[in-house]
């Protein structure tokens, strides 16, 4: 059976914390059946409880590359949006307007980098002073 891209980075993650499935599945409260199935592809990434779970015992901090990567992959799998994003949307009422800005104006993928390097570079920063 063909694996999906999250179960690949979940394994992955768990082997080189040199966790054993059985002793992983049974720290964040499942079955090892269970979760061998998520592994193996045949469940989908699990909804975003378990999955903070696990990020918390593969010892992944919050905002990281590898918890960008492993929140964006479980929600492609579940065709959702991540669960950091959804609620980073209800705490900002703005981010709809922008997001809608975007689809309305068009904006494309190459300016939507332009804006994201401007961001991090820190052209929208607070004066200082």
């Amino acid at each position: 059976m063909k694996t999906t891209p999250f179960a690949d980075y979940l394994r992955k993650m768990r082997l080189e914390k040199g966790l054993g499935l059985r002793e992983f599945a049974r720290s964040i409260g499942l079955q090892p059946s269970n979760y061998s199935n998520i592994e193996s592809g045949s469940l989908p990434p699990p909804a975003a409880k378990n999955l903070e779970k696990m990020i918390k015992v593969l010892g992944i901090e919050k905002r990281s590359a590898d918890y960008v990567k492993i929140m964006d992959l479980a929600a492609k799998g579940r065709d959702e949006i991540p669960a950091d994003l959804a609620e980073l949307i209800k705490r900002n009422a703005l981010i709809p307007a922008m997001l809608r800005t975007v689809e309305d104006e068009k904006v494309t993928s190459e300016q939507l980098r332009g804006i994201i390097k401007d961001i991090k570079n820190g052209r929208y920063t607070k004066a200082k002073g």
